[in-house]
């Protein structure tokens, strides 16, 4: 084969391979090169109980991360997500909303694949590649249930490297619904998933620390929204460090609503919103608002006219005195629509 052939047919491939997003990841020592990715996945899980071979299984790419999985059988029902290398510190964060025992229910969940569990951890523990979420309520799986979910996909260094501060990887935000029903009589048994996935570097934000020394060279980061103006995090150390989120809009035409959601129980005590938060003409901000130390945002940003959201995962440990290297920030956004 002439050299001239072989770079024709490697050219593709090349392509191919960028075009799903393949990056470095941050696992393996070095500090991964920033990516652009932009792109929308969709895949769906549909059986019915009278089919020959019912394809119980839908995977799709997560770029620079790995891969996630939708999982709906007659004895299993759940969202897996596998890293690549689980030397980083992979999450997949996720707002479950369902019906239990007759009321609306929500519960938080970071599904975590990681080898360094703290700075302190000798590597000898962590998880496998691969980690879920369950969906079923009971086993053996209930008859009927639905619900729905969104949530973000995110990867950083181990806890036990610097954190990185501004994300460099692609995270992605996700919507999750499923619904099956007739489980307890096979042959008449029906089950569908659907996981819409929205990959865009252009639209996230993020900011990671592990330790208070690094905390005092990347206690703030800053991201340009094309077409809605700089977002501002800030994840200080101490009793008293802020740790909050905020817009400084392209146009002062410019408002935000959001959701926090903290924790597991009824819907009506774990979820808060806010809305209307308007344009401050001293600071040129919308915001700041708060972040949650254990929890999520949905985040609606409007400029101009045009209103998008944003899923937002924020885990905090910021008042250790006595350890301080066990302090961390770990906050990752992306767009959802």
């Amino acid at each position: 084969m002439t050299r001239r052939r072989l770079v024709a047919l490697l050219t593709p491939l090349l392509l191919i391979l960028a075009a799903a997003g393949v990056a470095p990841t941050y696992a393996g020592g070095t500090t991964a090169d920033r990516q652009g990715v932009q792109q929308s996945k969709r895949i769906v899980v549909r059986w019915q109980g009278y089919q020959e071979h019912p394809r119980y299984v839908q995977a799709a790419d997560v770029p620079g991360i790995g891969q996630v999985e939708l999982v709906c059988r007659p004895d299993a029902t759940m969202v897996r997500i596998r890293a690549n290398d689980r030397r980083a510190e992979t999450q997949m964060w996720l707002a479950k909303f369902e019906t239990k025992k007759g009321t609306d229910r929500v519960a938080v969940k970071n599904v975590r694949v990681f080898t360094y569990a703290t700075a302190a951890d000798d590597g000898q523990g962590g998880t496998g590649h691969q980690a879920h979420e369950g969906l079923n309520q009971k086993t053996p799986i209930e008859d009927f249930q639905k619900g729905w979910a969104y949530g973000v996909i995110s990867q950083r260094p181990g806890r036990q490297r610097d954190g990185g501060g501004t994300m460099a990887l692609p995270a992605t935000a996700f919507k999750l619904t499923w619904y099956w029903e007739r489980f307890a009589y096979p042959g008449s048994q029906f089950c569908k998933m659907t996981l819409a996935l929205h990959t865009d570097t252009r639209q996230q934000f993020g900011l990671s620390w592990h330790g208070d020394a690094e905390a005092e060279r990347r206690s703030v980061s800053t991201a340009e929204l094309p077409g809605f103006g700089e977002v501002v995090l800030t994840c200080e150390t101490g009793r008293y460090g802020e740790q909050s989120v905020a817009l400084r809009p392209d146009s002062p035409d410019a408002y935000m609503d959001y959701e926090l959601v903290r924790g597991e129980g009824l819907a009506s005590e774990r979820v808060d919103r806010y809305s209307d938060l308007e344009y401050d003409p001293v600071t040129g901000l919308v915001g700041p608002v708060d972040l949650p130390s254990n929890g999520m945002m949905r985040i609606w940003w409007s400029v101009d006219g045009v209103k998008k959201s944003w899923v937002l995962s924020s885990y905090l440990v910021t008042n250790n005195d006595e350890k301080p290297w066990l302090n961390l920030c770990e906050v990752a956004a992306a767009r959802l629509s």
